[in-house]
């Protein structure tokens, strides 16, 4: 209507009309006769465009241009738009048409191909709530600030919900309306109850958040409702965290907004997220049928206590939990650093050869120092040199001592080697185990051939801080797959560090992980059974082979003189 105003205004056509001269007067109050609206959604077959062709055809009453309003255009059947198509190809002069919809990838490609397109913006809670305050005004309608506020946010944008929600209050409650009266035309959920549940889960209290639900279900309100609005309310607190402040189109009134703040920076991101994706499978599961209630306990008790919640998620937040909680767990690998520290040890004996002569006794003391600055270098020159240590003079074993010395000063090679972390020592055999199967989770979709390689090993062993994984002697195809593809290996890393909390270096072996026992009870007719259980198959007995050469007669009457005798091997011959 405001577009047919600015075409029809006395005093345009202009992007703002006048407003009070007779054509904008009469398309305000619904008079115009040169404004026609259609909803698309009762006037949707072939016969009603047939009626609005016959009507197009004559000219505009008393405005320069005569427009033609169909609301809800998405509406109209594939049929009625074929039959629309020529007149929207070449209207009569002075015939604008605007097609209104809410969902313009419902409408025929053809169709938008011969139209202008104009995207609305939708406005927000606070212009929304400024209209409603102004209607409310001039209506002498008593309504609180918060009542607005409500009305406005589940109008999600839409000026004509709004006021339309305004008016069925009025009829619903007369001229003074409370914000639970607002609640009860909305049935939506309280926003005490929306912020206790996000405190609860916060605070990691089920017991709490129980309770939450409890009175969410004593309203009386409809529980998918209220698991929709606890979503929209865990979605604007991840929003507000991120951001680190309330966007505008969050804004509802000043206190709602200090307390959307306030609580966004006492729950964790990652609760948020968690929440999100618990009731989205939630609500999935209600619209199949499952209970409401006891979806949405399900969803804040996992919610608040990740320790009921097998998933990689929650596994992910109880290692976070953790970590927060020790605070100086990140500290550990620092452990790995000492050995760095031993070359100005190993120094001491550099010195030794510019001493006196007591480097007979000198040569003993570094065999067993060498080996803390650096166990594999230091260790092999020095050996060597002790089987020849009897029959040689004690010269030539101070000339051995002194060709020693210089290594364990030039040895700053173990620092090139990085020895396990103190943590990745702490961690069992056990402790893997029970991550394994959360790790094979964690692994990508596009990685399945790593995942069901790695289905066919198992961790045998933590050694020196190092996990082994073992596949079976014969399969070396899949062990070959996982160890020499670096990519797989980055993702198990990944994977098991993420689960862990700490690095840990793999290596892939093949050893004997033994038959299982089933395999080997089945054997003989068990197994024939157990085949024809499995695929319900029959068995067939197979008729006795005839021998297809003579070479095979032969062998037969070899092996069988008796049948030779006889002449007649009959029918149980070879």
């Amino acid at each position: 209507k405001i577009l047919a105003a600015c075409l029809n205004c006395e005093q345009g056509p202009t992007a703002e009309p006048c407003g009070v001269c007779d054509s904008c007067l009469a398309i305000q109050q619904a008079g115009s006769m040169d404004v026609i609206e259609m909803d698309g959604a009762s006037h949707n077959s072939v016969d009603d465009i047939r009626e609005l062709r016959e009507s197009v055809a004559y000219a505009p009453v008393s405005g320069r241009s005569k427009v033609y309003i169909i609301d809800e255009a998405q509406m109209l059947t594939p049929q009625a738009w074929n039959a629309f198509l020529k007149t929207l190809e070449e209207p009569p002069p002075n015939t604008i048409f605007v097609l209104a919809t809410t969902e313009p990838q419902k409408i025929l490609d053809t169709v938008v191909d011969r139209c202008h397109r104009f995207d609305f913006g939708r406005p927000t809670v606070e212009q929304l709530t400024v209209v409603l305050q102004r209607v409310a005004q001039s209506e002498s309608i008593e309504i609180s600030p918060d009542a607005l506020a409500l009305i406005a946010r589940h109008a999600t944008g839409s000026f004509r919900d709004a006021l339309g929600t305004l008016e069925q209050l009025v009829t619903y409650t007369g001229s003074s309306i409370a914000v639970e009266d607002v609640l009860a035309v909305l049935g939506v959920a309280d926003d005490d109850l929306l912020f206790g549940a996000l405190d609860a889960i916060a605070a990691h209290d089920a017991r709490a958040s129980l309770e939450i639900a409890a009175r969410l279900a004593e309203t009386g309100r409809d529980l998918q409702i209220a698991a929709r609005d606890l979503e929209v309310h865990a979605r604007e607190l991840l929003v507000v965290g991120t951001l680190g402040g309330v966007p505008s189109e969050l804004r509802v009134t000043p206190d709602r907004d200090a307390r959307l703040a306030e609580q966004a920076e006492r729950v964790d991101e990652a609760d948020a997220v968690r929440l999100l994706d618990l009731l989205g499978v939630a609500m999935r599961a209600i619209r199949d049928g499952a209970d409401p209630r006891t979806q949405l306990e399900l969803s804040l008790v996992k919610a608040a206590t990740p320790e009921v919640d097998a998933s990689t998620k929650a596994l992910l937040a109880r290692i976070a939990r953790l970590e927060a909680a020790l605070g100086g767990a990140p500290a550990a690998p620092p452990a790995a650093t000492p050995p760095a520290a031993a070359p100005p040890a190993a120094a001491a004996p550099a010195a030794a050869p510019a001493e006196a002569a007591p480097a007979l006794a000198a040569a003993p003391s570094v065999e067993p120092e060498a080996p803390l600055a650096a166990e594999p270098p230091a260790a092999t020159p020095v050996q060597p040199a002790d089987p020849p240590a009897p029959a040689t003079p004690a010269g030539s074993a101070a000339v051995a001592a002194a060709a020693a010395q210089p290594e364990p000063a030039d040895a700053p090679e173990p620092e090139l080697a990085p020895q396990p972390s103190a943590a990745a020592v702490a961690v069992t055999i056990e402790q893997v185990a029970e991550i394994w199967p959360a790790v094979l989770e964690t692994i990508s979709p596009d990685q399945s051939m790593v995942c069901a390689a790695l289905a066919r090993a198992q961790p045998v062993e933590m050694r020196a801080g190092n996990l082994v994984v073992a596949f079976a002697e014969d399969d070396s195809f899949n062990r070959r797959m996982v160890a020499d593809n670096a990519d797989a290996r980055t993702v198990i890393g990944l994977a098991l560090e993420s689960l862990l909390g700490v690095r840990v270096k793999i290596e892939y072996e093949l050893r004997d992980l033994g038959t299982a026992p089933e395999a080997q009870e089945l054997a003989g007719d068990e197994l024939v059974d157990r085949l024809l259980e499995t695929f319900d198959a029959e068995e067939i007995t197979a008729p006795p082979a005839a021998a297809s050469t003579a070479g095979a007669d032969d062998e037969a009457e070899v092996e069988q003189p008796d049948f030779a005798d006889d002449g007649d091997p009959g029918p149980e011959g070879p």
